[in-house]
């Protein structure tokens, strides 16, 4: 059996994508990658059992249509090269991730000569572009974004979708709930095992809080500055490290140097794959999800940092959101109230000054860890890898 990924992401930063590779060589399955190219060299490619083939570059920037027609162009390159790769390894399953969903439709040649579709949602376009337009679901364009999904999903054989409250959406959608199935993106057990945080440490001059992964306006970053600006109005000795980029970065770095915060934030101005995620929160003492509050954010994102800080055993403070909600009660996870700068400060302060509460959090915490795991993840993905091979040809 052969598989095919197929991504409008950079390989280096999916770990969504990676995970299910490392679950397939784990159980004997080859697989190649269709990806966008990357700008560094991935030391993370050793797990792999096939070859990654790059097209194109990552556009970045906040043009609208030329997001569009990345998107087609992607769409156009994927279609060619999918099907001369099928040509030659007879793929049995392509498993293609959002966003966005027609990409599926690049497989059609495939598909027609027997290898089954898989659609990976890790995100809805409809919410998302309801958050960054304010528009609502009556607007022609999500209307056109709803038609988008439906009809990509009725095209594949197995819809995989990030959450619960995804699934819900789709299948308010029309579409068959028996064909969606949830593997949340959680923590992957080899990286993550073995390199927990202990749960007691003596603190002298300096408390490190963290945030690691895309840098965009909607997840908060700016939200986090002024928060670290009240915070050192007080004099605690606390301390922000970002470890990510995103278009975002330029602003986050002026507002940094507005706040006078330079000597209190960090940040990295890179990406890390996954795999580096152990050793550069080893000695963090609080993990920060300061996502803002939007329909997207609010119901269809679950923060995957959120789930990794928690698989390290380092206590979190994140918003109140639904979809965090969700999986994480007030026992697990301290909360605020979401873009308010000041509240957070007191959350984090309050942490700083009480070891005992951060260390509940994290033993609370794990609940979610024996509910949703690795082990889990990979014996319901495997499932469906062997149920579409049988159903294949």
């Amino acid at each position: 059996m052969k598989v095919c990924m197929i991504g409008y992401a950079t390989y280096f930063r999916d770990a969504r994508i990676k995970s299910y590779v490392r679950i397939l060589k784990k159980n004997d399955i080859n697989t190649d990658i269709i990806a966008l190219k990357e700008n560094r060299k991935d030391d993370s490619k050793d797990f792999m059992s096939g070859d990654i083939h790059y097209v194109l570059d990552k556009y970045q920037g906040g043009n609208g249509l030329l997001y569009i027609w990345q998107y087609f162009l992607f769409f156009i390159v994927t279609f060619l090269k999918v099907t001369i790769l099928h040509a030659k390894h007879k793929y049995s399953i392509i498993h293609v991730h959002n966003m966005p969903n027609f990409i599926v439709f690049a497989a059609i040649i495939p598909k027609l000569f027997g290898a089954k579709l898989i659609l990976d949602v890790h995100d809805l376009m409809t919410v998302n572009y309801m958050a960054k337009f304010g528009v609502n679901e009556n607007h022609f364009l999500i209307k056109l974004l709803k038609a988008e999904q439906i009809i990509s999903s009725l095209f594949v054989d197995q819809i995989i979708c990030a959450d619960h409250i995804q699934k819900k959406k789709l299948v308010e959608y029309g579409i068959p709930e028996k064909k969606i199935t949830v593997i949340m993106n959680i923590a992957c057990e080899e990286i993550f095992n073995g390199r927990k945080k202990s749960l007691k440490k003596n603190h002298a001059d300096k408390f490190k809080i963290a945030y690691h992964g895309t840098i965009a306006e909607r997840l908060g970053i700016d939200i986090l500055l002024k928060t670290m600006a009240e915070i050192k109005s007080k004099k605690y000795p606390i301390y922000l490290y970002v470890y990510g980029d995103g278009d975002f970065l330029p602003q986050c770095l002026q507002l940094r140097k507005d706040l006078e915060l330079t000597e209190y934030v960090h940040f990295s101005e890179c990406f890390f794959p996954v795999e580096h995620l152990p050793e550069l929160l080893s000695d963090i003492d609080l993990g920060i999800v300061p996502n803002k509050k939007s329909v997207a954010t609010d119901k269809f994102m679950m923060p995957v940092k959120l789930m990794e800080y928690v698989a390290l055993q380092i206590p979190v403070v994140a918003p109140r959101l639904e979809i965090i909600q969700h999986y994480f009660d007030e026992t697990m996870v301290n909360y605020f109230d979401a873009g308010d700068y000041k509240d957070l400060a007191r959350r984090i302060i309050d942490l700083y000054q009480n070891q005992e509460k951060r260390n509940m959090l994290v033993k609370n915490a794990n609940t979610f860890n024996l509910k949703y795991n690795w082990r889990e993840k990979e014996r319901v993905y495997i499932n469906i890898i062997h149920t579409l091979q049988a159903r294949s040809h």
